[in-house]
């Protein structure tokens, strides 16, 4: 189990937020599994810090210094664009360590697995210094969290589909949910994530 220390999440988070982020962390990797995580760290620091640059651009231009669906769509293009290289980067490593989607049933349900604890890693890692970035600009703490995860769940699905997946069904991951992780694959199939993401704005 490692932190992802290239980007600084002590900026976004409290000590004592931190350590309870940390003490979450209770997923046992394999090698590969680990290997992944590992080699997507600078692609998801990157992210993060994108993230919180062009929210604040964006939120600049409103007189409340807040964010609106307006200003969302100024910070989406260059947040998505490290996103699809995420997924990229994520899927290339995928196949190359975990090998290619599996033709063979059980062979496959054990390929979801495998991805499902990655999400799962990520998730413990990068969820809580995501949302915190978008408490910065989102005061409402519960609307604040469902786009964080909307987000994230988009991120998810970006690197499943760059891995070969196709449907989630099979995936196994304890701090997903499904439902939205459908609708973030559909949303990246179909072009749509701008869409998706100013929807979870304007909800």
């Amino acid at each position: 189990m490692r932190q992802a220390d290239t980007f600084n999440l002590r900026k976004f988070l409290t000590e004592g937020q931190l350590e309870k982020n940390l003490q979450e962390v209770d997923i046992n990797l394999d090698d590969k599994e680990q290997s992944v995580v590992d080699d997507v760290k600078d692609e998801m620091s990157s992210i993060l810090k994108t993230m919180d640059t062009e929210l604040e651009k964006a939120s600049k231009s409103t007189n409340e210094g807040l964010l609106t669906v307006a200003s969302i769509a100024i910070a989406l293009p260059a947040i998505m664009g490290l996103v699809a290289k995420f997924g990229k980067a994520a899927g290339a490593m995928v196949n190359k360590v975990l090998g290619k989607k599996p033709t063979d049933q059980d062979a496959y349900n054990q390929w979801m697995t495998k991805l499902g604890h990655i999400a799962d890693e990520l998730h413990h890692l990068y969820m809580v210094p995501l949302e915190a970035i978008v408490k910065k600009f989102v005061k409402d703490p519960a609307k604040a969290k469902k786009i964080s995860s909307g987000i994230f769940h988009v991120i998810v699905a970006t690197f499943l589909i760059a891995s070969g997946v196709t449907a989630v069904k099979a995936l196994q991951a304890k701090n997903l949910s499904l439902a939205t992780l459908e609708g973030a694959l559909s949303a990246v199939k179909g072009g749509e994530i701008k869409q998706f993401i100013s929807g979870l704005f304007s909800a």
